[in-house]
């Protein structure tokens, strides 16, 4: 995987919003000019408000802070986090196509669910389709998405980790064309 390069701010040293757009579209002109897949996981932690309410700010910042660390330790080389704000984080990575992503997604959503009890993560992910018609916004619109539909569509609403097609009147929401970005 090629290397991302780009301020490291924010939570424990991850990036911000700014600064993970800024690398989401140098890793995408990166993977169009050598025709190579990219993947973007949208990850949000569920139900943390209420762990915040039941465990207090300085615990629930704690546990972020424990989480960030763990969620960057499982990632492959290459792969950037980046902390979106509250319990958002978005995870870069350059390589890999949506088979390889579901399956990297797995791996972290499996990792929190077995070290943060009752804590867990859902997770959207999203790959480039191939050819060079595709943007990096659109990518993460559409883990995004995914993460949302998950969470607000799939039973439980919670611990997922999805890939699949969307009903057609989500893409409308989007800049991007139903049939046209891989699914599992």
């Amino acid at each position: 995987m090629p290397k991302l390069v780009a301020e490291k701010i924010e939570l424990n040293g991850l990036l911000d919003r700014s600064a993970m757009l800024s690398l989401l579209d140098q890793a995408a002109a990166e993977a169009i000019a050598q025709a190579k897949p990219m993947a973007v996981l949208a990850l949000d932690v569920d139900h943390f408000k209420d762990y915040q309410d039941a465990q207090g700010l300085p615990q629930a910042e704690a546990t972020l802070l424990k989480l960030a660390t763990q969620l960057q330790a499982k990632l492959p080389a290459g792969a950037a986090l980046a902390h979106l704000g509250a319990d958002a984080f978005v995870v870069v990575l350059p390589g890999l196509d949506i088979a390889a992503a579901l399956e990297q997604a797995e791996a972290l959503r499996l990792a929190v669910q077995a070290e943060f009890e009752p804590l867990t993560i859902s997770l959207g992910v999203a790959a480039s389709p191939e050819g060079k018609n595709w943007t990096a916004r659109a990518l993460l619109a559409l883990a995004d998405t995914r993460m949302t539909f998950a969470k607000k569509r799939l039973v439980p609403h919670h611990n997922h980790s999805w890939a699949g097609t969307l009903p057609s009147d989500w893409y409308s929401r989007l800049d991007v064309q139903p049939g046209f970005w891989p699914s599992v």
